[in-house]
């Protein structure tokens, strides 16, 4: 899909930009370069899986060449299955390419204009005194390298929490194709992923202990429960602030929130295909 290469060079290029660009926060410039890749590479992965699942399964159907696939022996199941693993994959493929794009931009920044004191790594104090004899060229690639895999770790949660996010709306992007046109379905997934990192902030604002609305209290309960909490999936002020996110206590919670809610939005998609008449 040009989609995808289009996306890639897109948010490649505007990483590569926003290592020159002044920030004005005062000392504080990596950390929004962070907070805003990260944001980017959610924004990337998010239009590539809703537009696609939006186009190529809408086209399909329209288009009747949805017929041709499933007089084969396939299920509409596993047609609709297979939609949704590839889409997501080509998601993950554009997210892990723009994560190491990422930590060469946070790395040479740091290296332009250092803000935050590196640690000093025990594999680089390692390098440094077994394999000091080495050319200059030489350590200074392993030394690159090694920074790089440490940057690469401490953005890895906040990139599989937003691959989270992404297997949601993909999975309710792929649902609603079955049914509904393309233009239809990027506002409803866009709605959805709004309300969704909005609603259980209003819960805690609108509560009565706060004196909020009753009524805006009970509408937000009802969107909060129905909807994923995809605020509670971003990891982003984690990530510019070097905290260490677990990976078993947090991480694999929210993936398992992400799980049941993709689960339920693919078994609604599944329910809306099966009766559709593709002939």
């Amino acid at each position: 899909q040009p989609l995808f290469w289009l996306l890639l060079v897109l948010t490649t290029f505007f990483m590569l930009v926003s290592v020159y660009l002044p920030y004005f926060t005062f000392g504080e410039e990596i950390k929004m370069m962070k907070g805003l890749s990260l944001s980017a590479i959610l924004l990337a992965t998010l239009i590539l899986t809703v537009f696609s699942a939006g186009v190529s399964i809408s086209e399909e159907i329209e288009g009747r060449t949805a017929v041709t696939v499933l007089s084969k022996p396939m299920s509409r199941r596993a047609f609709l299955l297979g939609k949704f693993v590839g889409i997501f994959l080509a998601a993950v493929l554009l997210a892990v390419l723009l994560s190491v794009v990422m930590a060469v931009t946070v790395y040479y920044r740091n290296e332009i204009d250092p803000e935050e004191q590196r640690p000093q790594l025990a594999e680089v104090q390692q390098l440094e005194r077994y394999l000091g004899f080495l050319p200059n060229a030489v350590f200074a690639t392993g030394r690159y390298l090694l920074y790089l895999s440490y940057d690469l770790s401490l953005i890895a949660p906040g990139i599989v929490c937003n691959l989270f996010q992404v297997m949601i709306l993909t999975g309710l992007a792929v649902a609603l194709a079955t049914r509904l046109p393309v233009v239809v379905n990027l506002v409803i997934c866009l709605s959805v992923f709004i309300i969704g990192r909005l609603a259980h902030i209003v819960v805690y604002q609108s509560s009565p202990e706060r004196g909020g609305n009753p009524l805006v209290h009970v509408m937000a309960q009802i969107f909060a429960t129905i909807l994923p909490g995809f605020n509670y999936f971003d990891m982003t002020d984690a990530t510019i602030a070097g905290i260490d996110v677990p990976w078993g206590d947090y991480v694999l919670h929210v993936g398992v929130h992400a799980a049941v809610y993709t689960a339920i939005a693919l078994l609604f998609g599944l329910i809306l295909f099966e009766d559709r008449d593709v002939a």
